[in-house]
């Protein structure tokens, strides 16, 4: 894409934010005291709030009727997790020894996320907190 298409593009999403902006405006000006209270009230059920309680551990929406199935989708993925870095560690070095340096750097980069200590202490604060809730033990490894 050329730099007219960037500029056309460009232009077009400062439209799009534009028109957002005034219809929103518009919008709580004109029914400002019919709308602000259903909007609080999807606002503090909606997603945004499951996935604010879910971060600080408090898990306030999460089932207990799902925790067994949940447990042990957390278990299958550090699974695959674990099997997958031997492989990906032998591709890396597959990749560089051939000369693909851009491969084996995108493959060294997903490496570096799947061996970050921060993405085994989130499942393991989030199967602890399910454990604690719902007064369930982890299904044994199988």
């Amino acid at each position: 894409m050329g730099h007219t298409g960037r500029m056309i593009m460009r232009a077009i999403a400062v439209a799009v934010m534009a028109g957002a902006i005034a219809f929103g405006a518009v919008g709580a000006v004109g029914v400002a005291g019919a709308s602000a209270p259903a909007v609080a009230s999807l606002s503090a059920s909606g997603a945004g709030a499951q996935g604010l309680a879910a971060r600080s551990g408090k898990l306030t929406h999460f089932n207990c009727a799902r925790a067994d199935t949940v447990l042990a989708r957390i278990q299958k993925v550090e699974a695959r997790i674990a099997a997958g870095l031997p492989k990906l560690t032998a591709a890396e070095a597959k990749a560089r020894g051939a000369g693909h340096t851009r491969r084996a750097d995108r493959i060294q980069h997903l490496l570096a996320k799947l061996e970050d200590p921060t993405l085994k202490g989130r499942l393991d604060k989030l199967a602890s907190g399910i454990e604690a809730k719902c007064q369930v033990a982890a299904p044994a490894a199988g």
